[in-house]
């Protein structure tokens, strides 16, 4: 029996790094240098540790073209897409907070021992837009998604001192109005790309 050849520079492992900022913001120039991915990431924010790395889940709703003299479909076609990136937040900061509402405002009043941040919530149909990105821990790979919103659920729990509180989200990446003609853009340098 013959064996499949394996390419071990296809197989990707580990976490990475998720930047995240407003919409409109300017993608970085993304070259290859010495097979790893170059990009000065200027403006984007990292959002810092998750729970479990990032997961991106691309889905497409189909409908299959029927005739009375096939029992198989002549033809089958897409009805919808949707492209999900799921995390969940370890770090809670006030941006982090911010990014898992789909925006709202935050204001600050005094200084030093005496600051005080406080959030306040977007109402429904004032949520803004983000874009996000991600660049795997060997900067191998990068995908870019120019706009974003959070459509999950945000459980914030607050349990013993061994449980950790974190902010899950879903964010739908959408085709943006302008500018572009795709809700992603995928890069890869080095053995990723090669095959």
């Amino acid at each position: 029996m013959a064996v499949a050849t394996v390419t071990s520079g296809l197989i990707q492992t580990g976490p990475g790094r998720i930047y995240t900022a407003p919409l409109g913001t300017a993608i970085p120039t993304i070259t290859a240098a010495s097979s790893k991915i170059a990009a000065t990431w200027t403006s984007w924010v990292q959002l810092g540790s998750t729970d479990a790395g990032m997961t991106y889940t691309e889905s497409a709703d189909t409908a299959d073209i029927k005739v009375a003299e096939s029992l198989y479909p002549i033809r089958t076609v897409t009805t919808s897409k949707s492209s999900r990136v799921a995390f969940t937040m370890n770090e809670i900061s006030d941006l982090n907070w911010k990014v898992a509402m789909n925006g709202g405002t935050i204001t600050t009043s005094g200084s030093g021992a005496t600051k005080l941040n406080t959030y306040v919530p977007p109402l429904a149909g004032a949520e803004v837009r983000i874009m996000m990105a991600f660049v795997d821990y060997l900067d191998t790979e990068a995908i870019v998604w120019p706009q974003v919103f959070n459509v999950g659920s945000v459980e914030y729990a607050r349990g013993t001192l061994e449980t950790k509180a974190g902010l899950p989200c879903e964010f739908n990446a959408e085709l943006p109005a302008t500018g572009y003609t795709t809700p992603y853009q995928r890069f890869t340098a080095g053995a990723l790309a090669a095959f």
